[in-house]
């Protein structure tokens, strides 16, 4: 059974879908309460201890392949429904991933869209386990970007100037959701804290991607 979303997001889905369709990403305050956050920090951390997840390093995608608890997340947890309303469509579950920028981490991630190959419509959601900030390596959104087309590539050639960019600067529990077709990206990690993430990507249902369409080869972390 899909867990429920709080009353409140409900009353809010109207303003949030218009602002996801707008910009092409939202940001949801407070989307997980201080017991699911301290469940989702645990259940990461049991990951880890399993050698599921690397302790250093960008993280990795699959984790739901070999992890119980994320693969039932990736199908029933609390944003699942939210998803559903942004996108008005139902959702195909395509991975959960687990995200890091470690302390003095210098490459960044350069500015890319999870639908590279293909641009089916969807979604992913970005669960902050850590405070992240300019310093030590957030995400970056291109606003409207979504309504743009970009070559299929994994490394776009975008202007990352602060006045096409929003740095997603949130809180643990804090989630950002972003169109499939957004651009984002993110810089070093310039601090010594790390900025460690949760993510679930999903495609529209009605926009699964054709695989004879051209595919990018690689994953991209976020």
């Amino acid at each position: 059974m899909t867990q429920r979303i709080t009353i409140q997001l409900i009353m809010d889905i109207g303003k949030l879908r218009l602002k996801f369709a707008r910009d092409g990403f939202v940001i949801v305050p407070k989307f997980l309460n201080k017991k699911e956050l301290m469940v989702l920090e645990q259940e990461s951390n049991e990951a880890i201890k399993k050698n599921q997840i690397p302790v250093t390093g960008w993280g990795a995608k699959g984790v739901d392949k070999i992890h119980p608890w994320f693969h039932k997340q990736l199908r029933t947890g609390k944003h699942v429904e939210l998803l559903k309303a942004l996108l008005e469509d139902d959702i195909e579950p395509v991975h959960a991933g687990f995200f890091d920028r470690t302390p003095g981490e210098k490459s960044g991630i350069s500015p890319h869209f999870d639908a590279v190959g293909h641009r089916s419509a969807g979604a992913t959601i970005w669960i902050a386990l850590d405070k992240t900030d300019t310093r030590n390596g957030c995400l970056y959104y291109a606003p409207r970007s979504h309504l743009r087309n970009y070559e299929n590539t994994l490394n776009l050639s975008f202007d990352t100037n602060p006045e096409n960019a929003f740095p997603v600067e949130i809180n643990p529990g804090d989630a950002a959701i972003h169109d499939a077709r957004t651009v984002h990206w993110s810089f070093a990690n310039k601090s010594q804290r790390s900025r460690r993430a949760i993510i679930y990507l999903y495609w529209a249902a009605s926009s699964k991607p054709n695989h004879k369409k051209v595919r990018a080869q690689n994953a991209v972390p976020h």
